[in-house]
């Protein structure tokens, strides 16, 4: 209640300020020697320009309050891509967890300032995932292939590095990652593909 109360009392102090006392101040001194009419005419352009500043004003006003409305909105959004896709990494379904690195991807290209956290999500998941018991010994499971090529591309256009450490990476196809980002120490490599100089 009372800041509606002040929210109009300050409408009204402005009002008061740019309709009746800048326009007698702004005509006070040139109205030497004028007709009554002409002072009028004087200080009815003085609050047509007044008038005509306060509404540019509200408009850039509004301006900035819409670009920060959609700022916002946008980070929401990417907030909430984001935690839909961390919790498909965790889901029982193959096709699911890879759909959630594809989509930590999209999210890694659109959004620059989350790029590293998606990297080390994507890193723990490669961890994690690459030690749990596989359904062959010979690969790597398919959301870790998928998480290890989306990584890489990632890779190419981040700062971060890719913690690989004590995974097991047996046969994975590391060949795209950049050797001096890469975390590997303690990582099971028996016969996987290393990047170019790398042993």
């Amino acid at each position: 209640m009372w800041s509606v109360v002040s929210l109009l009392t300050a409408a009204l102090a402005l009002a008061l300020l740019f309709l009746w006392i800048l326009p007698l101040v702004l005509t006070r001194h040139p109205s030497y020697g004028m007709t009554a009419a002409e002072q009028l005419k004087a200080i009815n352009d003085a609050r047509t320009s007044l008038i005509a500043f306060l509404v540019a004003l509200g408009a850039g006003g509004s301006l900035v309050f819409t670009l920060r409305t959609y700022v916002l909105n946008r980070e929401g959004h990417v907030t909430d891509r984001y935690t839909k896709a961390v919790s498909q990494l965790g889901d029982e379904a193959s096709p699911v967890r890879i759909g959630g690195v594809y989509a930590l991807e999209r999210i890694g290209n659109d959004s620059a300032r989350d790029r590293s956290t998606i990297i080390y999500v994507l890193g723990a998941f490669i961890r994690e995932r690459s030690t749990a018991i596989r359904q062959r010994q010979d690969d790597p499971p398919e959301g870790v292939k998928a998480a290890l090529r989306t990584v890489g591309r990632l890779l190419e256009i981040s700062d971060a590095s890719l913690d690989l450490r004590g995974a097991d990476l047996r046969n994975a196809d590391l060949s795209g990652l950049p050797k001096n980002r890469l975390m590997l120490e303690g990582a099971v490599l028996d016969e996987a593909q290393l990047p170019e100089g790398c042993s």
